[in-house]
């Protein structure tokens, strides 16, 4: 607790200073680039992957910047059938990979210390899964193996953004958001299927979703400036 109040006095201390300096060059430039986090809030202040992956933002003109995000997920579990006895199973298994991007263009209204913008942007996000139920007993096994349950398939993104940007020192700066969106999910068929050969696969088609949202992201987003 002592340490997360440290960091907040510092923060605050920083910006004091900062406001005293009124003569200025302006603090974004033609060709600046930042790398950018998200924190997850001053109850547990840390930062995070920027929109679940890596971002960064770059300076066209000194009002109008780019910024991209890239997410990449891989992940896998093996689930023991048996493990006193190994040779009485087959051993069950998770994977899931999702990759997506996403693009975004900011107008700045001030060159300023606190400035606000808006803009607009794009992405999409695939995904795809594999599920392997373990397998005990005795004799000849077989093993059930389904592809591209819920939640599988491509997701894609068009938002309007609108927010402001703050820098805490030249080379630093929080930022908060609302975002105004509409999401479509184009699922992939979900297949099942089975090691027994005299087993037929099955396959049942996806739900397509779509959404229209609005809410606030990177409640506190970090910029590095380099």
């Amino acid at each position: 607790m002592f340490k997360k109040i440290a960091l907040i006095i510092v923060l605050f201390t920083c910006i004091s200073f900062a406001q005293k300096d009124k003569d200025h060059d302006p603090f974004m430039y033609s060709g600046s680039k930042a790398v950018l986090f998200s924190f997850s809030g001053l109850s547990n202040l840390g930062a995070n992957n920027f929109d679940g992956g890596a971002g960064i933002k770059f300076f066209l003109t000194p009002p109008m910047a780019l910024r991209f995000g890239l997410q990449v997920n891989v992940s896998g579990t093996t689930t023991p059938a048996n493990p006193v006895a190994p040779e009485a199973g087959i051993d069950g298994s998770t994977s899931s990979t999702s990759f997506g991007a996403e693009a975004a263009l900011e107008y700045h209204l001030t060159t300023t210390r606190l400035t606000p913008y808006f803009g607009g942007g794009i992405g999409f996000m695939t995904t795809s899964n594999e599920t392997k139920p373990s397998v005990t007993g005795t004799g000849t096994l077989y093993q059930v193996t389904i592809k591209d349950n819920a939640g599988a398939g491509f997701t894609f993104n068009v938002f309007a953004l609108m927010g402001v940007e703050y820098f805490i020192v030249d080379q630093v700066s929080l930022a908060a958001e609302y975002r105004l969106g509409y999401s479509i999910l184009s699922p992939s068929d979900m297949v099942v299927s089975s090691s027994n050969p005299a087993v037929t696969s099955r396959t049942t088609k996806g739900t397509s979703t779509h959404s229209l949202y609005l809410n606030s992201t990177g409640v506190l987003t970090l910029a590095v400036y380099f």
